[in-house]
């Protein structure tokens, strides 16, 4: 067997592109293109009236809501104005500050700052999530928030946060974007904090193109929603919206999902168990097989079966171990790299680190009342955090590999590391 690495002049293990990472996309089949016909027949693309409504709208929420095992579900226009219509209604805005991870998508910290609120970066750990031991640190009385981020497949450590949060009367948002499907013993992800959003975006678990879902248990934070998310107003019987309804009235956004992804995420869902079981599956096995291998130390994960199981992740001892092995398993055809590519870390987004303004005036940073909010964004001031990016690389598992894919895999992996570590 040749085992000189192609990094070095051998022949690689995989030659053919590594499938694509489209969880839910690379699942759409004739079901999605039924349903989506269906409403395109029926004239009615709008989710609250038309010639012939189907109401495929609630059919997501009411679904999306019973499999968390929550009483409310609101579905919006995107993942991102998800994260903004949730903060609005907890009250994000001038003199708030919210706790976000370092590891995060960067939708979290725009809504905070388009809210006027000062966003806080905490420290991740092991899990590449919200480090519970550290997060007390970050409160003040001006703590308004905690944003529990489900980063890349894999749940935050929720119980000891929840912990944190009780302790302080602060609420926690979960935004399980990334990670939707997966579970803690048992208790879905999303289920857990006062409210939570997930993106149904076309790379995600599931997707409808885009789309994004909100969820709570308190039905006054689902009705700020819901008057966030259209114009101000709830609606009466006929659908349309009306002045007068509603204690809950206020200034909306106007991101209402459309009938056509709403008939698209109840398809998609029905799928989920089947997508995440693939993924899931996939990682177990993998890493049963790779198990042997010494100094390499797998990504923690507070519950791997309940994991989604989109990517394997790990950390080597050292920094330089982590660059030379991911180049050499990449000339091996298999696509390693740091988490995200370095995208979506703290210390990697010019407009968080320079303070961006987003007003004229300077906002949200020199707004009076975030005086007593003196942040610094410099790398250097999550060094536990970028130790630990440094240390880490990800392999994607998408649903849709192959048994041969896993196999080439596990060869390149036990190669390189029979060279390098």
């Amino acid at each position: 067997m040749d085992d000189k690495l192609a990094i070095d002049g051998g022949k690689p293990v995989k030659t053919k592109q590594w499938p694509l990472m489209y969880p839910g996309g690379t699942f759409y089949g004739n079901e999605e293109a039924e349903a989506a016909i269906e409403v395109i027949r029926a004239q009615s693309p709008f989710r609250y009236y038309g010639v012939d409504l189907k109401e495929k709208v609630n059919q997501l929420e009411s679904e999306y809501a019973k499999y968390l095992g929550v009483r409310y579900a609101l579905a919006v226009g995107s993942g991102s104005t998800a994260l903004t219509i949730a903060m609005m209604a907890l009250g994000i805005g001038p003199g708030t500050e919210v706790i976000v991870p370092t590891f995060m998508w960067i939708s979290d910290v725009n809504s905070v700052v388009l809210l006027r609120g000062i966003p806080i970066i905490a420290e991740i750990d092991e899990t590449l999530n919200l480090d519970p031991e550290l997060l007390e640190s970050k409160i003040t009385p001006r703590t308004k928030l905690i944003d529990a981020i489900h980063m890349a497949g894999s749940a935050a450590n929720m119980y000891p946060i929840l912990e944190v949060a009780k302790k302080h009367g602060v609420p926690v948002l979960e935004d399980c974007s990334q990670a939707v499907g997966t579970s803690i013993f048992g208790k879905p992800i999303g289920s857990m904090g006062l409210i939570s959003i997930a993106s149904l975006q076309y790379n995600k678990n599931i997707t409808t193109g885009e789309g994004g879902i909100i969820a709570t248990n308190d039905k006054a934070l689902y009705k700020k929603c819901l008057c966030i998310q259209d114009i101000g107003f709830e609606r009466g019987e006929d659908g349309v919206s009306k002045a007068g309804l509603s204690v809950y009235e206020t200034f909306g956004i106007g991101s209402r999902m459309d009938e056509i992804r709403g008939a698209v995420g109840c398809v998609q869902l029905k799928k989920l168990p089947k997508i995440v079981g693939a993924m899931r599956s996939r990682q177990l096995r993998i890493w049963d097989a790779l198990k042997d291998i010494k100094k390499i130390t797998p990504r923690r994960l507070v519950d791997p079966n309940g994991d989604s199981g989109a990517y394997l992740s790990w950390f080597h001892e050292a920094a330089e171990t982590a660059r030379v092995f991911g180049e050499a398993l990449r000339a091996e055809g298999i696509p390693a790299n740091p988490p995200h590519g370095g995208v979506h870390q703290s210390r990697n987004i010019p407009t968080l680190i320079n303070k961006t303004a987003v007003t004229t005036k300077g906002c949200p940073w020199s707004c009076p009342y975030n005086k007593f909010s003196e942040v610094n964004y410099r790398p250097e001031k999550t060094s536990r955090s970028n130790e630990l990016f440094d240390r880490n690389l990800m392999i994607p598992l998408p649903p849709i590999m192959t048994d041969r894919d896993g196999e080439d895999l596990i060869k390149a992996f036990r190669k390189v590391a029979n060279k390098i570590l």
